[in-house]
Order: C-alpha cells, then structure tokens, then sequence
C-alpha cells in the first residue's frame, strides 16, 4: 500500500525543486528529473528519495549565499600545495 502521507512530502518537494530546476547542477537536474518521472503516479518511495530533493534544495541556497553558479560548482577543491624540494 502507497503511503499517502510520504508522496504528498515529496510531491511538495517536488515543485518546490521545479521552481528552482534552472539553478540545479547538471547531475541534479537529471536526478530531478528521475524522481519527478517516478513519482507521476502514487507510488512507494524510499526515504532516500526525499533526502536527494531536501539536499538539492539546500544546495542551491548555499551556492546562492556563496554567489556560485551551478556551472561553478564542483567537487574539486584547490588547495595549496608545497614543493617536494622544501620538505
């Protein structure tokens, strides 16, 4: 049995994510576009599926209070590096 109360949360989700869908990073807009596709009709989704569309949400905020695009936004993060000849 479909539990009602866990769809209506993610169909919220949802369009709160497809307001935003112009400011998701390329793997979350084809994420987004999985779930969305999955949750057409009611259906039992897992906990994780939630989880995805509140971390996309919370993405897009932090990337707006830091003034990064989603093009700008990467998991390479550039450090300082020392020579091998000061060690």
């Amino acid at each position: 049995m479909v539990n009602l109360a866990h769809y209506a949360e993610i169909k919220t989700l949802l369009d709160e994510v497809s307001g935003l869908a112009d400011q998701l990073s390329p793997n979350e807009r084809e994420l987004f576009h999985t779930l969305a596709t999955r949750y057409d009709e009611p259906v039992t989704g897992t906990f994780d599926d939630k989880t995805c569309l509140e971390v996309m949400l919370r993405n897009v905020a932090l990337r707006k209070g830091y003034g990064l695009k989603a093009s700008e936004a990467t998991r390479r993060v550039d450090l300082e590096r020392k020579s091998d000849e000061s060690e």
